[in-house]
């Protein structure tokens, strides 16, 4: 047999390198949108410096203490959100909805259950039964979330919102960047305004997520397209400081019987 080293020449050789190389541009112009895309839903979750306010908005007013007394000592605060609504319209709608309504299914009198102070919270809890409570918040109230979701939106910075699941109506509202929640929780928003606010929240948690005290959802609604959200800023209301002088009277109940003279 005769043996050559001689290479045979290939028939189409340059057809194929040609298809080859146009695969491969075609593969790189595909990566580059990719990334090009990724870029852009990153953006939606970053600060801004300036707020748009052809956006879709919403505000969310909130009350932290107990309501009880002649003079209860209340924090009340509002959170301004951009929601959105291009990515899962049906979720914008419906949270807006019940931010507005003061009939089930609404927000009015729910709570924010858990609180992990420099992580997150979990807001929109109607299960729990809390002071101007009413409802029992059992229904279903977000549908097709996994249709609409967009699974790669970031959870960026503080103030994003995302559903805790798609069976309830609890949302989560992060304190600092957690991409531990990425793709597991669908954002449809992200906080404008009201940072004090919700660092006055991250303060009222417990390493077990306990709150402090009561943080309630008293009303909301959306911001009037073409408005501007810092018009409907308000400021935050702390509770006055007592009068470290101002003798503090012992109240009698049936659970505590008092030796000496009551306020002495």
């Amino acid at each position: 047999m005769n043996f050559s080293s001689k290479k045979r020449p290939r028939k189409d050789a340059w057809k194929e390198l040609q298809k080859d190389l146009e695969e491969r541009e075609r593969l790189e112009e595909e990566n580059a949108a990719k990334f090009a895309r990724l870029d852009a839903l990153k953006a939606r979750t970053a600060l801004e410096d300036e707020v748009d306010a052809n956006k879709t908005h919403a505000y969310m007013d909130i009350v932290i203490g107990r309501d009880m007394g002649r003079d209860p000592q209340l924090t009340k605060g509002r959170l301004i959100f951009e929601l959105f609504d291009d990515i899962m319209p049906r979720t914008v709608e419906q949270f807006v909805r019940m931010l507005e309504s003061r009939t089930e299914p609404t927000y009015h009198g729910s709570s924010i259950s858990k609180i992990f102070p420099g992580y997150m919270c979990q807001a929109g809890d109607r299960t729990t039964k809390v002071e101007g409570g009413v409802s029992t918040g059992k229904e279903l109230v977000y549908t097709r979330v996994d249709q609409e979701a967009n699974w790669q939106v970031p959870h960026l910075n503080p103030g994003v919102l995302s559903l805790t699941d798609s069976k309830s109506s609890m949302f989560n509202i992060t304190f600092r960047n957690c991409e531990e929640l990425d793709g597991w929780h669908a954002v449809f928003g992200k906080m404008v305004y009201g940072f004090d606010v919700l660092k006055v929240i991250s303060d009222q948690g417990n390493d077990n997520g306990e709150p402090k005290l009561p943080v309630v959802v008293t009303g909301g609604g959306s911001v009037p397209r073409g408005t501007h959200p810092r018009e409907l800023l308000r400021a935050m209301e702390r509770p006055k400081e007592e009068d470290p002088y101002k003798k503090k009277v012992m109240r009698y109940s049936s659970t505590y019987r008092h030796t000496g003279l009551i306020g002495h």
